[in-house]
């Protein structure tokens, strides 16, 4: 279990890799949302201008009167086409990207496992293409199961985000005397609700491609289970990071269980770990891990970034010893995805603490 220094450096390697391809990713989508916003612009700004003039006593126009307006139908119906284009563009573009990510994935393990050997047992570049790697068939399997679970959660992108354009347009705004502050702030809303659609195929995005990633690198850890003990959960030990990933940072499990579990958009790796040097046959000492220690990291933090990752109150229980460190995560279930574990809220936490 000798994680090394070069492990680390792959790992990081291989992270900043992951993250260029959903950063390319979500790019390519923020500039089709952009595009056609910009495409459907004029036909908002025309029917939130009729809305307007159909208003009486200075109130927005009601439901029924909504429903009639000409220009209004016409911009909704210009909406829901566009969103559907953009919810297929969107499904290509993540499926495409995380295709790549397996690649990617799957083919930086082996320098990762040969970085934990011992010097006796040869050089990096020499170890790593003895260790097998993940056959094409099951790379395939990988890649069907993803492009499943991606159509499957871009599909509603659109009936979604035209249902909260509706509802905004329901809402209204409070028209008082000037109507061009009225139409902009209306137009905000629509736009907003239009946008609501990007949020939700971003997320998408940088959810599915890292779990593609982290599937990948278990089917290649599973391949060389003869020499791996199991996988340590890596976190990113920053400010961005969530208390549980700081907490699950350093977990070490079994290879045929699954993960790392983390929420959505979670940036957490699963970095194999071999077996002791003794169990490989080397009868020679094995240096310590240097696997960071999370508490010890953020002990070490400026109070400020302490704050900004556990938040006032949770800082407070854990500094007081009222809660432990294992305390701050808690699995989450979501409808339609995996369970995942996710910062237990402040709430739960003083219960715990109460019990």
């Amino acid at each position: 279990m000798a994680v090394t220094a070069d492990t680390l450096r792959l790992t990081n390697d291989l992270r900043i890799a992951i993250n260029a391809e959903t950063t390319a990713a979500t790019r390519t989508l923020v500039q089709a949302w952009i595009r056609a916003w910009d495409q459907i612009y004029i036909a908002w700004l025309d029917a939130i201008t009729d809305l307007l003039a159909a208003s009486t006593d200075g109130r927005w126009p009601t439901r029924a009167q909504i429903a009639r307006a000409e220009r209004a139908r016409r911009a909704l119906e210009v909406s829901l086409r566009e969103l559907e284009r953009l919810a297929s563009h969107a499904a290509v573009t993540i499926t495409d990207r995380a295709g790549r990510v397996i690649e990617i994935g799957a083919g930086g393990q082996s320098r990762i496992i040969a970085s934990q050997m011992p010097p006796a047992a040869g050089g990096m570049a020499t170890l790593a293409v003895r260790f097998d790697r993940v056959s094409p068939e099951a790379i395939r399997a990988i890649v069907l199961r993803t492009t499943e679970q991606i159509t499957a959660l871009t599909r509603p992108l659109s009936s979604a985000a035209i249902e909260a354009i509706r509802q905004a347009l329901i809402r209204g705004v409070a028209i008082g005397e000037n109507p061009r502050v009225a139409a902009r702030r209306m137009l905000e809303r629509v736009e907003g609700a239009f946008n609501g659609g990007l949020t939700r195929a971003l997320t998408i995005a940088r959810t599915e491609m890292l779990d593609a990633y982290r599937t990948a690198a278990a089917a290649a850890h599973d391949a060389n289970s003869d020499v791996l003990k199991g996988w340590q959960w890596q976190a990113t030990l920053d400010a961005r990071t969530c208390p549980s990933c700081w907490s699950k940072h350093g977990t070490v499990f079994d290879l045929d269980v699954p993960g790392p579990a983390d929420h959505q958009q979670g940036r957490c790796a699963r970095t194999p770990v071999t077996k002791s040097w003794r169990e490989l046959g080397f009868a020679i000492p094995e240096p310590p891990s240097v696997m960071p220690d999370a508490r010890q990291v953020f002990d070490a933090l400026p109070r400020a970034d302490q704050l900004q990752i556990m938040g006032a109150r949770r800082l407070e229980l854990l500094r007081a010893g009222r809660i432990g460190w294992d305390d701050l995560s808690a699995v989450r279930r979501t409808p339609g995805w995996r369970d995942s574990y996710g910062a237990r809220p402040v709430k739960d936490l003083e219960l715990k603490r109460a019990a």
